[in-house]
């Protein structure tokens, strides 16, 4: 087939996957965030089988399914806590923030600045009602999502037999499921990194949120703990989130500036010295690449998508290294030129990865 024809063939077949994936964001979405928490209860269960003889997988899957159940009970109570006290608290913040309008409109020398127009439209009742109510409405889907986790694991024992059946041939099988094994393995070290770390920030950040003082400091921890999810800006929000509801609530700017310190270095020192090492190449995306799949992502499935982009453009990655019609376009989302190196280490060079045939 002629180049351009091919390219062309490819183009479009991007475009009508990416118009796909945004038509159908309400089934497709929901289901990537149950394969993301199947993947996590497994993970899970597949450490604490291996912490023990004695430690049969049946229990170490009920103990992950409790402790994920019990998590996001704890969510569910710690976000409608926290709507209650927001809402109660709300006059008292509506206040401050029209002392920082005219403290704004002061500073910039602006007498003509009109406080009315730049309050209008800020109910933050209304508004925190509205976000109570978008939240309300991501839990409603976790009943989705959990039937979706749980056809999971009931399809799980069948996967190799379906294996067999789509690959008789010996060696495609074999490739197929090392490519499978590379994708679960990144996808898991992803998830289990990214917890360890989030796990880390949230609970340097909440013991700075308590020490100043800041309202609502379990609410402010859990939204830190799900944004360092995100990447690259999901670090920069969950400082930024605290530290503007710190001005609203504080009179003096020394714990304002306590605080931003603390967050801020917390998030540096982890984000630079300890999330790298641990992390490893099990992404191999470079730094462009995670900022455009990023955007892409978020533009596709809103939150859900910011929340997944990196494995989901890692899964791409891999998948599309397999074929050379696309390898070239995996090599460029690679970070270091061999988008299908295993963790191993062993196929660092080209000819040690067989990709499979041109379609």
């Amino acid at each position: 087939m002629d180049n351009t024809i091919r390219a062309s063939l490819l183009f479009l077949a991007a475009v009508a996957l990416i118009w796909g994936l945004h038509q159908t964001a309400n089934i497709m979405a929901p289901f990537a965030l149950a394969v993301f928490f199947w993947l996590m209860i497994d993970a899970l269960a597949s450490w604490l089988d291996d912490l023990s003889p004695k430690f049969p997988y049946w229990l170490a899957l009920t103990v992950s399914l409790l402790i994920v159940v019990a998590g996001i009970v704890g969510i569910v109570l710690i976000i409608a806590d926290t709507a209650q006290d927001i809402a109660r608290e709300a006059p008292q913040y509506q206040e401050r923030l029209n002392e920082i309008f005219v403290w704004l409109k002061t500073l910039f020398r602006q007498p003509d600045l009109e406080l009315t127009k730049l309050t209008q439209g800020l109910d933050l009742p209304k508004f925190f009602s509205g976000f109570a109510a978008s939240i309300q409405g991501v839990l409603s889907e976790f009943a989705l999502i959990a039937l979706y986790v749980v056809f999971l694991f009931a399809a799980q024992s069948s996967f190799p037999k379906k294996m067999d059946d789509l690959f008789p041939d010996e060696k495609r099988r074999a490739q197929a499921s090392k490519v499978g094994k590379r994708i679960r393995t990144s996808v898991e070290k992803y998830i289990g990194v990214q917890t360890v770390i989030s796990l880390m920030q949230t609970v340097v950040s909440y013991i700075a949120m308590t020490a100043v003082g800041l309202d609502n400091a379990l609410f402010w921890a859990l939204v830190i703990f799900i944004l360092n999810y995100i990447p690259i800006v999901g670090g920069l929000a969950a400082v930024a989130f605290p530290v503007l509801f710190a001005m609203v609530q504080f009179n003096t700017p020394a714990p304002i500036i306590i605080l931003a310190s603390a967050l801020f270095g917390a998030q540096f020192i982890i984000g630079n010295t300890i999330q790298p090492k641990m992390m490893g190449d099990s992404m191999n995306l470079s730094a462009l690449v995670v900022v455009l799949s990023l955007t892409l992502w978020s533009a596709l499935w809103g939150g859900v998508g910011a929340f997944l982009s990196a494995p989901l453009t890692v899964i791409i990655m891999i998948v599309l290294a397999q074929f050379q019609t696309t390898r070239w376009i995996a090599v460029l989302l690679s970070a270091d030129g061999h988008p299908d190196t295993d963790d191993e280490g062993d196929d660092k060079t080209k000819d040690q990865s067989q990709p499979i045939p041109s379609m």
